[in-house]
């Protein structure tokens, strides 16, 4: 599970949704979290200063809204990485994964709607820690790119 100290935000428009992701991510040891459920409430909470490991965008759509909210949303520092929930087919799946990864969007997972304790439980237990690194400083005199070179079997960013 995540971390005590990590955080969670969770964006869905409707009230009783946000109660079962309260009452599910409990389940899962999650604690920390911030439920909105409108755009302006999302806003406030990433103004507070807070930091957010996990973003879960439920109800999304491949409107331009809804991807023009997620990439304004990814630029943000206060966020490290995103699951998204909806219903999708599988191209559409690949669409969104393709745009995401052309887009720099750290998208993490996608969940199809309804999904079950366990799917929640894989994608939060799949959400990497950035605590540990280094980013932009030095470790062992090395620049932390450098270091990012040691790792095998991770794909670079496309051109």
């Amino acid at each position: 599970m995540l971390p005590l100290s990590q955080r969670t935000l969770v964006f869905c428009p409707h009230p009783g949704c946000l109660q079962q992701y309260g009452i599910l991510l409990n389940r899962l040891e999650v604690f920390h979290l911030s439920l909105c459920l409108n755009l302006g409430e999302v806003t406030a909470a990433l103004r507070s200063g807070q930091h957010y490991h996990l973003f879960i965008y439920d109800k999304f759509s491949l409107s331009e809204d809804d991807f023009a909210t997620l990439l304004r949303l990814s630029r943000n520092d206060a966020i490290q990485q995103f699951v998204l929930v909806g219903s999708f087919s599988e191209p559409e799946r690949l669409e969104l994964l393709e745009w995401a990864w052309h887009n720099r969007v750290p998208l993490l997972q996608i969940l199809e709607r309804p999904f079950s304790l366990a799917q929640l439980r894989m994608a939060i237990t799949s959400l990497v820690d950035y605590g540990n690194a280094h980013v932009g400083g030095f470790r062992d005199g090395q620049p932390a790119f450098a270091m990012a070179k040691e790792l095998s079997g991770m794909p670079g960013w496309p051109a």
